[in-house]
């Protein structure tokens, strides 16, 4: 008899299987950053375990093979990710009763899960615009699974929206010809750019993952450099960068319920700041006075406002165009004067009611105010094509993103001086190769 076999199915993507990889999502082009981010955290954590490379899922994701304290490194401090996962299971169907049938099996025989008990749980879906039906009907099929494979397992499992104990996502992941429905157990506790430290905001906040992506690609030294926000409304980049500079945690351990899993014994239930010898000099200014309340009161929302943080943030209200390095040392006399980094995340025109043909005058003006301190860097998050003409100086780094569901970019620039010109060209020739 003869078998005719599909060559564009291979083993791997015929059947279903179980995962088990650390899963690190972010924006478009953020890998680099996770990735270094991660690699940082896991060197200073309590933990002596060596981080493999990750494999790369296109831009937006890494795969890392579980480890525990990996995972609960990166749940309890990563700031540049958005979403933080554990896979369990995968499955190459694209209908729901296939779907369904392939992952019940899979997931009453995971030793992952309890037996016996009851547990809380919701479902979302992402990206499955190429699943054969809708992602109501994709979440129910996956959250039907789960409960057939849990009653298997001799225990329950209860839909429950707020504050459930597990959060499953699903996605569409791979390559063309070997696309798989992905299930992953929610590490995190949700979206990481909901800190729960952002108590007041513009009508166009940065998102705290932006923030801290912002500041990583600076290259930014918080021991030998200070960091300046000049335009910066509810002070989220320069929160960012404190919290990025101290290693304070993004959650708890206690806030992550799936830390409660087996896996996870023995692990620390605390996760106290990893560099708390590191004091940062940061200056937060804005033109607009009804922000500095705004960054006051995310300053005390995120624990920067004790005596172990004092003056980790100086606050000013000022015209972003006045600052020279006169100034800046009035305002920080005890900080590192040689280099700095402005980070900065300036109008767009975009959803703001502004007067957005000065945009570009405002974005010359910047360029011509930063240009005074020699031998500091400049990074920004903008979605303004017009910003990289206008700003008149020569990128070192360019890196597309999205803002605010805006095609954006973040942009580094070396404003002169010898420290930073072998720098410069290292960052050119990174350029090139991405």
């Amino acid at each position: 008899m003869l078998t005719v076999t599909d060559p564009q199915k291979s083993a791997k993507t015929i059947s279903a299987r179980t995962e088990s990889a650390l899963r690190l999502s972010g924006t478009v082009g953020a890998n680099k950053v996770m990735e270094s981010e991660l690699l940082r955290l896991v060197k200073r954590s309590p933990f002596h375990v060596r981080l493999p490379k990750p494999a790369r899922q296109g831009s937006m994701a890494l795969r890392y093979p579980f480890d525990p304290e990996v995972a609960w490194v990166a749940a309890c401090y990563h700031r540049s990710s958005s979403r933080i996962g554990w896979e369990l299971a995968s499955s190459p169907a694209v209908r729901l009763e296939p779907l369904v049938a392939d992952l019940v099996p899979l997931l009453a025989a995971d030793e992952r899960l309890p037996s016996g008990r009851s547990v809380t749980f919701t479902v979302e879906v992402k990206g499955a615009e190429d699943f054969e039906a809708g992602p109501l009907q994709l979440r129910g099929a996956v959250k039907s699974a789960f409960e057939q494979a849990m009653q298997k397992r001799g225990g329950q499992a209860v839909v429950q929206s707020k504050d459930p104990e597990w959060e499953m996502l699903v996605r569409r992941v791979g390559q063309e010809g070997d696309r798989r429905t992905l299930l992953i157990l929610d590490l995190g506790r949700g979206p990481r750019h909901l800190r729960g430290q952002r108590v007041a905001q513009g009508p166009a906040p940065l998102r705290e993952t932006l923030a801290a992506q912002l500041v990583l690609l600076a290259n930014w030294m918080p021991h030998l450099e200070p960091l300046v926000d000049p335009t910066a409304g509810s002070g989220t980049i320069a929160v960012e960068a404190a919290l990025l500079a101290r290693g304070f945690a993004v959650r708890k351990p206690s806030d992550l319920p799936a830390l409660r899993w087996p896996a996870f014994a023995g692990l620390p239930p605390q996760a106290p700041p990893l560099y708390s010898d590191t004091r940062p000099f940061i200056l937060a200014s804005d033109v607009n006075e009804e922000c500095i309340a705004w960054m006051i009161g995310n300053l005390r929302a995120s624990g920067l406002t004790g005596r172990d943080t004092e003056h980790a943030i100086v606050v000013r209200s000022m015209n972003a165009t006045d600052l020279t390095p006169e100034l800046f040392a009035e305002i920080l006399p005890d900080a590192p004067k040689e280099r700095g980094v402005f980070a900065f995340n300036p109008p767009y025109g975009h959803r703001l009611q502004a007067d957005s043909g000065g945009l570009p005058r405002l974005y010359r003006d910047l360029g011509r105010t930063f240009k005074r301190f020699d031998g500091w860097r400049a990074a920004v998050v903008v979605a303004n094509e017009e910003f990289k003409e206008s700003f008149g100086a020569r990128p070192s780094l360019v890196k597309p993103t999205s803002a605010a569901g805006l095609r954006a970019e973040f942009i580094v620039y070396d404003l002169g001086g010898t420290q930073n010109r072998g720098r410069s060209e290292s960052r050119r020739s990174k350029t090139k190769r991405a």
